[in-house]
């Protein structure tokens, strides 16, 4: 119940923290005909609150810090449905994002039609060769250790030619972009390919909670200038409180 006022306050539109900046101003403003000392301290409450509103609300959200809810699974174990976390947007103002990093991203078309923000963590970036092989993630030929993933991946995943190809123990046949390969010559290309790197300009994105996650491996890669920032702390619920990593 709490959780839902408060993701109310912090993604407030512009037209509702106008309308607020103005009604605390003009609070403020009726305040000042008043000679009640009491009154004008009042009117210097209503005058920094407005301020406050403006900074946050039109500079601070914007640019640097925002925050956003957690609507799937995807990221099970690390973050759980309906927690709020702090998102850092100055980060990667600087830099891209660097691999194990928790990225909110705008999600390419071929992930979702309406291009929501997703979250995933950062597994791969350009130049990286990342395949998936018997549950086990593998980057620039070394397997990497995951203890924050809820369970191995069921499906293996291999980048050739600058397109990701996965096999997936729940349906026969390779697949490519949710659709299963048909060509023969093609199966056999990919399955005889060396692996090659994620494409410059991209990064590789997969959820903690891999066999239920609507993510890289299922769609390809995300173009670094899709990222909207770093998830930074997760504020809600308060027994949950942690910088996110």
């Amino acid at each position: 119940m709490t959780g839902g006022w408060v993701e109310t306050i912090a993604n407030l539109n512009v037209r509702s923290v106008v309308v607020i900046a103005l009604v605390l101003t003009l609070l403020r403003w009726g305040l000042c005909f008043s000679t009640s000392p009491y009154a004008r301290w009042v009117a210097e409450l209503f005058e920094s609150a407005a301020m406050a509103v403006v900074i946050v609300f039109m500079v601070i959200r914007p640019f640097a810090v925002q925050s956003f809810y957690i609507p799937s699974e995807s990221m099970v174990p690390t973050l759980q449905v309906n927690d709020r976390i702090m998102v850092d947007k100055l980060s990667y103002r600087l830099r891209t994002p660097s691999v194990d990093e928790i990225v909110v991203f705008k999600a390419p078309k071929e992930a979702d039609p309406n291009e929501v923000e997703f979250i995933k963590r950062c597994v791969g970036v350009a130049g990286d060769i990342v395949e998936v092989k018997k549950g086990v993630l593998y980057r620039n030929g070394k397997p990497i250790k995951e203890p924050f993933i809820a369970q191995q991946p069921d499906y293996s995943m291999k980048i050739v030619d600058g397109k990701i190809y996965r096999t997936d123990s729940r349906a026969a046949g390779i697949f490519l972009n949710l659709m299963p390969v048909g060509d023969p010559n093609e199966v056999n290309y990919v399955i005889a390919a060396k692996p090659s790197v994620v494409p410059k300009g991209c990064i590789l994105m997969l959820g903690d909670n891999r066999n239920n996650s609507n993510d890289g491996h299922m769609w390809g890669f995300v173009p670094v200038e899709r990222v909207v920032g770093r998830a930074w702390l997760l504020y809600w619920p308060v027994q949950r409180v942690r910088v996110v990593k």
